[in-house]
């Protein structure tokens, strides 16, 4: 079903704010079955399985996957998409690894002056005191990470060593990782292992990858922002460092109206990633015209704490995006702590990354909450909008608030 997107019913990490009235004839949120939900490539493949039994908790549908390099936990649908394409690229990655090219590439690797950079390039707790004196003459991007380092800044767990970005490793590895089509940032430790050791013989080894032995898909597959600036996010994270990548986001949500405060504690927050991270940014831009949305990078500054949050603030920046493309939306306000946009036609509409409603407690007070919020004027509608399903509870509770329900609206690995 074609239509637009809008916003949340559940509300996660303490997103809704004060009950408006006493939720009545309420449900627990329900497990689902993998096997009717999963379309079949992200329900079972080459070396992966998903476990049938999906529990449902604050918007999010929990996964269980069993592969062939251990089990992996995916908190929503957005990160079961991810990490189904990292099973993929692990699988290619090891198969790199098995090659006479990349032994021979190891080899060269031992004869190389970089090699006394291996073991802290490699090392994801790494740190610039732990880099030896004579790697300094590779250096050749330093300013805003030393910068960043002498004010204080915490690095994220998604990211390399400084030692890492300053000798050229990470820009080796974005490149492995972008023709993958996985995030070069990713949480997934094994991920990471698989990604350094073929980036390390590219790198010091000057073993040369081609597209042709790549899996299908590409950098395409990352699909982080609205259709019209993948390509533009994908050429970014190649081209920028993480300390660069914080400069240009930062610039960019100044220019969005942001204050600078509100704009740094986004910026610092250790639950977004940088690919994530550029990609809100990038989701954002393309909202032009469309007051305050200041209110979105607040929002998600100040409540997103771990992964699975930052990726509902993700989702939602693209489906906000997404929907201004189709109808355009006048300004953001926020309910609760959820950003609603108001539409251009009057109508106010709550657009959100949920993968499955019930009618919660949560639920309840949040429609309460939505009904009696002051948006200057009355809306000529409201609209709720979620990416995936909703219980027939929440659907009959919704039509009997007078409030229409669109769902589906991005499915990613639904059926």
């Amino acid at each position: 079903m074609t239509k637009y997107i809008a916003v949340l019913l559940l509300a996660p990490f303490s997103l809704l704010g004060q009950s408006v009235s006493a939720p009545t004839n309420t449900e627990e949120p329900p497990t689902l079955s993998a096997r009717e939900i999963l379309k079949p490539e992200f329900l079972a493949g080459d070396g992966f399985k998903v476990n049938d039994d999906v529990p449902t908790s604050t918007g999010r549908n929990r996964y269980l996957i069993a592969s062939d390099y251990g089990e992996f936990e995916a908190d929503g649908n957005i990160m079961l998409e991810r990490r189904i394409k990292e099973v993929a690229a692990i699988r290619k990655l090891k198969e790199v690894s098995r090659t006479d090219q990349y032994k021979k590439a190891l080899l060269a690797a031992t004869a190389s002056p970089l090699v006394v950079a291996k073991d802290v390039v490699t090392n994801p707790v790494g740190t610039i005191t732990g880099v030896p004196k004579g790697l300094f003459k590779f250096v050749n991007r330093a300013g805003q990470s030393m910068k960043e380092r002498t004010h204080g800044r915490e690095r994220t767990q998604y990211e390399d060593s400084n030692a890492a970005s300053l000798v050229g490793f990470s820009k080796a590895k974005r490149v492995v990782a972008i023709q993958l089509g996985v995030d070069p940032y990713s949480s997934n430790e094994t991920l990471q292992r698989e990604l350094n050791g073929i980036a390390w013989a590219t790198f010091a080894g000057k073993m040369t990858f081609t597209l042709t032995t790549m899996p299908v898909g590409g950098a395409a597959g990352l699909a982080l922002t609205s259709a019209g600036v993948t390509n533009t996010l994908n050429k970014t994270l190649l081209d920028q460092a993480p300390a660069e990548l914080r400069l240009r986001n930062l610039k960019a949500m100044l220019a969005m109206g942001c204050d600078r405060a509100v704009a740094n504690r986004f910026n610092t927050s250790t639950a977004f990633s940088p690919s994530v991270q550029t990609a809100i940014v990038m989701n954002l831009e393309t909202l032009d015209g469309v007051a305050n949305r200041a209110v979105f990078v607040d929002l998600a500054g100040s409540e997103a704490t771990d992964e699975g949050d930052a990726l509902f603030y993700l989702g939602t920046s693209r489906v906000l995006a997404e929907l201004h493309a189709k109808k355009p939306l006048a300004r953001l306000q926020p309910v609760g702590r959820i950003p609603v946009a108001l539409g251009k036609d009057g109508g106010a509409i709550v657009a959100i990354q949920w993968d499955y409603a019930a009618w919660t407690d949560n639920a309840a007070n949040f429609i309460g909450l939505l009904k009696a919020s002051d948006f200057g004027k009355k809306p000529s509608g409201l609209t709720i909008a979620i990416s995936g399903d909703a219980s027939p509870l929440a659907q009959q509770k919704l039509k009997d608030a007078n409030i229409e329900l669109v769902t589906r609206i991005a499915l990613g690995p639904l059926r």
